[in-house]
């Protein structure tokens, strides 16, 4: 008997329930490509495997056979060099190839057109049966991109990031010329190096395209590395990069997305609005500009940082309801006791209601405080369990009079890495948790809270981070400010090791005699102290004292000085245990942050003319003789 129309009816759950079924018809397919054979298999394992499918038809048997003829014309099988074989159609009077013996006409021809499988990407299912030795062979073979590219987007999704890789490289090996239509492969590839933890082999794909790709796919590399440069906090290079890529191919409506989040991340909100706007009148002319992206511009052009939260916050739970929670604060109040000594040096306490609701807080809360002065650790079970701590945030108002709940949702916001999330979320908390210090701090007159006392940490934390945010983004007052009030008055250790970039903003100011004063609280310091009171005392006119104290930071800083006054230097490898005080790459940070001031006071020239020639390099001897910088292994951010 014909397959009845309500054979259709079913079609619809195919695409929820044709897991098994597909990959095992790919598996039988790999071993066996005849059409009869395998539609004789597929109509006697179908009904088996899914028989939900099969369930409201008719004639199981029959069904299944009309599915495995459309199944078959799908499938790129290796023996048709991957690209896909329609069966021929038969002609109206000839005998159905369902073998009903009917015409065609008669029996399946109606139904053609109601029982054609979903979009499927059949690559995927006869991958996942095929050892990863055929990846090699598929660049040369009949296989479409899309369906490489959407199968290792599939892989992707399900974490199997090395198949990726091992599927998707072979495309970018040889030597001859890259076409663009595998900028889709060559940005899937880059995701998945990414999230195996491969830069090195990311910077030689980003080679690689740049040196042998078309303009689609050097395009798509000046991009990538426009992404890793900002990554890496080097903005400059970051939209350099940019406007390589836009050179290339000014219309790609990707570029615009990708400007503002440059700029986002570099600190540049308002010529990221800018940006914005000048996008959105361009993109308004062109009728097939995304829509999506055409919304985003707009929310760009008002409010940047929160446009592109708003894209990526659906993908942590609890972020939304956090942000509406940030959007009504109760208003500072002092919540802790200062308990001080007779020199007003005090440490926080919170009162007994404060103390009762962070004590439920810490019992949801998955607290991840940083070990030593670090300002932040990776905590990304915390919005995982917002189900858990949001409730309790929203119905105690009084929580956010806590330091330790701002610290924990600062960090907490920050190890999400997203966009804008610094400035719509970890801003306001930071910027809290320092009025609420200055209230304390003024209630109780103490003139210091030392970091030793454990119960300050939260809060000089969150200090500490503030004022790297403004050193991060050039936000020079607010850094001076703040550093001023950690180093000189609360923490006078500066375990956060302050004193440097401090020192560089008085100096950076004008304020000389205040940079000379700190560097003489700090002495035998790091290299960046010690050259930096040099410039200090170069620029407030005591040049005598200023090549003195040259002398002797070349005999103590040898490698910095000579990074410092080299015409040219190249970065050092990046040591994964910290950086070796007296090494290159302490050296090499200090020429980073530093010379330009150097330059632009003239003190360049004169430190030259001071030492005479580069200083040599005074070694210190390990037990065994061979030379070697004291190591210590903490991040830059802290005190050594």
């Amino acid at each position: 008997m014909a397959p009845t129309t309500r054979n259709a009816d079913i079609i619809g759950d195919l695409t929820s329930n044709l897991e098994t079924l597909l990959r095992a018809a790919a598996r039988r397919l790999a071993s066996d490509d005849d059409p009869a054979a395998f539609s004789d298999w597929f109509a006697t394992a179908a009904p088996t495997l899914l028989p939900q499918l099969f369930r409201q038809a008719v004639d199981p048997s029959h069904f299944a056979r009309l599915l495995a003829r459309h199944l078959y014309g799908i499938m790129p099988l290796p023996r048709h060099g991957y690209a896909t074989q329609r069966l021929p159609t038969p002609g109206r009077n000839d005998p159905c190839f369902c073998g009903s013996g009917r015409k065609f006409k008669h029996c399946c021809q109606p139904l053609e057109g109601l029982v054609p499988f979903p979009e499927v990407n059949m690559l995927r299912y006869v991958l996942d049966v095929s050892p990863r030795e055929v990846y090699a062979g598929l660049p040369a073979s009949k296989v479409r991109v899309d369906a490489v590219a959407d199968t290792a987007r599939q892989w992707s999704d399900e974490g199997r990031h090395r198949d990726v890789v091992a599927l998707l490289e072979p495309w970018f090996g040889g030597e001859g010329p890259l076409h663009g239509r595998l900028a889709v492969l060559f940005d899937a590839l880059m995701d998945a190096c990414l999230a195996l933890g491969k830069p090195r082999k990311r910077k030689q794909l980003i080679e690689t395209a740049l040196a042998r790709g078309g303009r689609e796919l050097q395009c798509t590399a000046w991009q990538r590395r426009a992404v890793m440069a900002a990554d890496q906090g080097d903005h400059d290079a970051a939209l350099e990069a940019f406007r390589q890529a836009q050179r290339l191919d000014p219309d790609d409506p990707s570029h615009t997305h990708l400007e503002i989040s440059l700029l986002i991340s570099a600190g540049r909100l308002e010529q990221a609005r800018e940006r914005a706007k000048f996008w959105l009148a361009r993109a308004s002319r062109d009728r097939d500009f995304p829509p999506m992206l055409l919304d985003l511009l707009r929310r760009a052009a008002e409010d940047p940082a929160t446009a592109m939260l708003d894209v990526q916050q659906q993908r942590v739970p609890g972020l939304e309801r956090l942000r509406a929670a940030l959007r009504k604060l109760p208003p500072p109040a002092v919540q802790h006791e200062v308990r001080r000594d007779s020199q007003g040096v005090g440490h926080l306490r919170p009162q007994p209601a404060l103390a009762q609701a962070e004590a439920k807080w810490r019992r949801l809360f998955p607290q991840a405080k940083p070990a030593l002065t670090m300002l932040a650790d990776d905590n990304p079970a915390a919005f995982a369990a917002s189900d858990r701590w949001l409730p309790l945030l929203e119905r105690e108002p009084l929580l956010w009079q806590s330091f330790d709940v701002l610290d924990d949702l600062a960090m907490a916001a920050r190890s999400l890495g997203l966009l804008g999330i610094e400035e719509a979320i970890m801003l306001p908390l930071l910027d809290r948790a320092v009025a609420l210090l200055r209230l304390h701090v003024e209630a109780s007159g103490a003139r210091q809270l030392p970091w030793g006392f454990l119960e300050n940490r939260p809060a000089l934390r969150c200090v500490a981070a503030r004022t790297h945010y403004a050193l991060d983004h050039d936000d020079r007052d607010t850094a001076l400010r703040l550093a001023e009030w950690l180093v000189k008055e609360l923490n006078p250790n500066d375990n956060h090791g302050l004193r440097g970039p401090l020192m560089r903003l008085y100096v950076q100011a004008g304020r000389h005699n205040d940079a000379i004063a700190l560097g003489e609280r700090y002495p035998d310091d790091f290299a960046e102290l010690a050259l930096t009171h040099v410039l200090a005392l170069y620029g407030a006119g005591r040049t005598e004292e200023a090549a003195a104290a040259l002398r002797a930071a070349a005999r103590d800083h040898p490698r910095a000085v000579k990074m410092l006054l080299a015409e040219r230097a190249k970065r050092p490898r990046q040591d994964a245990f910290g950086i070796a005080i007296g090494g290159d790459e302490e050296a090499w940070l200090y020429r980073e942050g530093h010379r330009a001031l150097w330059q632009e006071l003239g003190a360049l020239a004169w430190a030259g003319g001071v030492l005479g020639s580069r200083p040599r390099q005074r070694r210190a001897k390990t037990p065994t003789g061979t030379a070697a910088p004291t190591q210590i292994n903490l991040p830059l951010k802290t005190e050594a």
